[in-house]
Parts: structure tokens; sequence; C-alpha cells
């Protein structure tokens, strides 16, 4: 756990030092520990008729029927039709528009999650994610995805929550990869704790809501009963005293 971040594959100096100074992310530790705010629900799909002004995310089947760049220099953007067998909506970009351009074929069938907004009679999803769909993704992902606090900093140098998400993969997977057991066995048999190396890769990607509830349980006791601990202790030296 204390191995330097930048030892992890897919990291680097480079990578390593933005992590430090943006999320104080210096170890293996500290990465195991960044946990996901919220999670996102990626096993279920709307059409465009379903979206009503309400909506938050949502997560769409379909295909790009026309690609544009509208506007000059800096007020240049890029927009899509995506259209699926119920209706359309625009698909808009401000940055990134020439890297995105090259990327959008019309006629592919992509899968599209994005928070769309309502101008006028119109829905727009702005710089939403955006994939080709496979075999492997149209029925959608199995388990809820992780979103992770990051900065503008981060994103710019293309460390969002997705590659955050991507690390802790990675670290995971690590061959050797454990968490040394910090409370006792028979303690978290009589709570009935899940131990802690199930809590911390459940916590990031729990196969449902009920393995993400669990690990948050674990880990709301740990805090808890560390700090009652540190309480006695500090107690018991004041009478020593």
């Amino acid at each position: 756990m204390d191995t330097k971040i930048e030892f992890l594959k897919g990291v680097g100096p480079a990578k390593a030092k933005l992590l430090s100074e943006e999320l104080g992310i210096q170890t293996f530790h500290n990465l195991i520990h960044h946990f996901p705010f919220r999670y996102e629900d990626r096993s279920r799909f709307q059409t465009i008729n379903q979206i009503h002004p309400d909506s938050e995310n949502v997560q769409i089947k379909g295909v790009v029927e026309r690609v544009e760049v509208v506007g000059a220099a800096r007020k240049q953007r890029l927009t899509a039709v995506f259209r699926d067998t119920t209706g359309q909506i625009e698909l808009i970009w401000f940055k990134g528009v020439k890297w995105m351009k090259t990327k959008l074929k019309p006629g592919i069938p992509y899968i599209v999650y994005g928070k769309p907004s309502l101008f006028q009679t119109k829905f727009s999803i702005s710089h939403p994610e955006i994939e080709v769909m496979t075999p492997a993704n149209e029925a959608g992902k199995k388990t809820m995805l992780p979103v992770y606090a990051t900065t503008e900093k981060l994103k710019r140098k293309f460390i969002d929550s997705k590659a955050i998400a991507k690390l802790q993969m990675e670290l995971i997977k690590t061959k050797g990869f454990g968490v040394p057991e910090t409370v006792d066995e028979a303690i978290l048999a009589q709570m009935r704790l899940i131990d802690l190396n199930t809590a911390l890769r459940d916590i990031h990607f729990p196969p449902n809501l009920s393995a993400k509830n669990r690990a948050l349980e674990r880990l709301k006791f740990d805090e808890l009963f560390f700090i009652q601990l540190k309480i006695f202790r500090e107690k018991s030296d004041q009478k020593e005293v």
C-alpha cells in the first residue's frame, strides 16, 4: 500500500505528479481510498421519446445521421444529429471539435450517455460520452459505474472520472494486491461485516446495490471504530499521567 502511484501500470512520473498535486494521491493506499461520490446505472437504456425536461443522465442506442462544424475560431462547435427508432436529438461539442469530428462516423450504431437539455422545443446533449455499439455493450453494463472527484486540470490531461476508474481497476487486478485486515475476525463475525478487501473492491465496482451498501457499511464501521479507539487511548493516557 505504500508503493508510489507512479509504479502503477498506466501512470508514470508525469501523471503521478498531477495526481499528487490535484488529489493528494501519492501511493496505492491513497488511490484505493479515493472513493466514488456517486454511481451511474448503465444497465438501462432510454429511447429519445422518453426524454423529458426533468430527465437526469440518459443512455441511448442509435445512429449518427449527420455531423457538422458550426461557427468559426473560438465560437466553433461540432453538432451531430443522433437518431433512434423514436426520434432524434442533437449532440454538441464545444471542445475537441477536430478530434471528435474524426471519430464520429454516420451510419454506425453508437451508445450515447449524458445529461439532456431543453432549448425551446428541442433536446440536446453537450459533450456526451459516446462509444461504438458492440455485442458486449449493447445489453448494458453489468455493474454500477463509479464516478470520482477530479479537477479541471486533470480533465485537460485526460484524467477524468473514467480514467480514475481504470486506474482503480488496474490496482485491484495487480498481482499480489491486498489490504491487511484491520479488524479481528471475531468482531467481523459478530457485527456481520464483510472483509476489508471485499469492501474496497465493491465500493469501487459494486455488482449491485446490495454489495455497495455492504461495502459502505464496513468502511463506515472502520471509521467509527478507530475514532473510538483513539478516544479510548487518549483517556487511558490521561489517567496514567
